[in-house]
């Protein structure tokens, strides 16, 4: 395998038998989480490959058996909400461009991930994980909402009702749910991992490379409408919740929350816009 690029929160390298692009989150000592620098990072490689039709796959994996946690929790109740959005708008983007490039996109979640890992899994085309696997789109647990594509983007590619579940439980969802919805296409165990993973980038490497660039446009092309408007949603109901900062309030001694009650949202989430207004065309109003 040939090493493309020098980056500080990812390592890359191209295998040449199957054309595929191996792309690993190389940070564990944050638990992968998705910094800025590890966003800015993974924008720049992705514009690099969308000149690339010469590679037919990209694969996506985390140096940690657990793909990320997603936002960087020890950290989490000091960033500032134009920091959230910062990381809700790139992810938004890079989501969304892996979504168009000629490549097929292959994730790998192993054991896991959790809320903005979760979000940036959609972005795939072709999504695998451990039998052991659990996945989180878990926001509401730390005072905020999958504003990077996990309401818009999550109902769209699969049943809106296991959207609703996944998204207010916030509960970990099981491999085997995963795969009946859709989410993961396949699960493997630890020992035929290596076997799963080669078999997939091969079928994939054996496809006529201009027909599949071109079906991949077409499918996109047919929810490009939806993903459009549920971007412009994420971000309105997003900036709404972030006005009761419920992020900032976790207590160190309990390792607890302290969120804002419903009955307060009145003067803090301003829900009204939804509520009275006639949809979502009229909410900047």
């Amino acid at each position: 395998m040939q090493t493309l690029f020098n980056y500080t929160t990812i390592s890359t390298r191209l295998e040449k038998t199957t054309r595929t692009l191996f792309v690993t989150l190389n940070r564990p000592d944050w638990n992968n989480a998705f910094r800025l620098e590890m966003l800015f990072e993974l924008e720049s490689l992705l514009a690099w490959c969308t000149t690339r039709v010469e590679i037919n796959s990209i694969f996506i994996d985390s140096s940690s058996s657990f793909f990320s946690s997603g936002y960087e929790y020890e950290t989490l109740p000091k960033t500032s909400a134009s920091g959230l959005d910062k990381i809700n708008t790139k992810l938004q983007k890079i989501i969304f461009a892996m979504m168009q490039l000629p490549q097929t996109v292959v994730i790998d979640l192993g054991d896991g991930a959790e809320t903005l890992a979760s979000e940036f899994a959609l972005g795939a085309d072709i999504r695998i994980a451990s039998r052991n696997a659990k996945i989180s789109f878990n926001h509401c647990h730390y005072g905020l909402v999958p504003a990077a594509g996990g309401m818009s983007m999550l109902s769209t590619l699969i049943s809106p009702s296991f959207a609703r579940n996944w998204v207010l439980s916030g509960a970990p969802i099981k491999a085997r749910a995963l795969t009946e919805s859709g989410f993961l296409s396949e699960t493997y165990e630890s020992e035929n991992r290596s076997d799963v993973i080669r078999d997939l980038l091969t079928d994939i490497s054996k496809v006529a490379p201009v027909q599949r660039i071109q079906a991949k446009l077409g499918l996109f092309e047919t929810l490009r409408s939806q993903f459009e408007t549920g971007i412009v949603m994420d971000r309105k109901i997003a900036k709404a919740s972030m006005v009761s900062e419920d992020w900032k309030t976790k207590k160190p001694e309990t390792k607890e929350f302290d969120f804002m009650p419903a009955k307060s949202m009145s003067y803090a989430v301003k829900l009204s816009l939804i509520k009275n207004d006639e949809g979502p065309r009229n909410l900047d109003h």
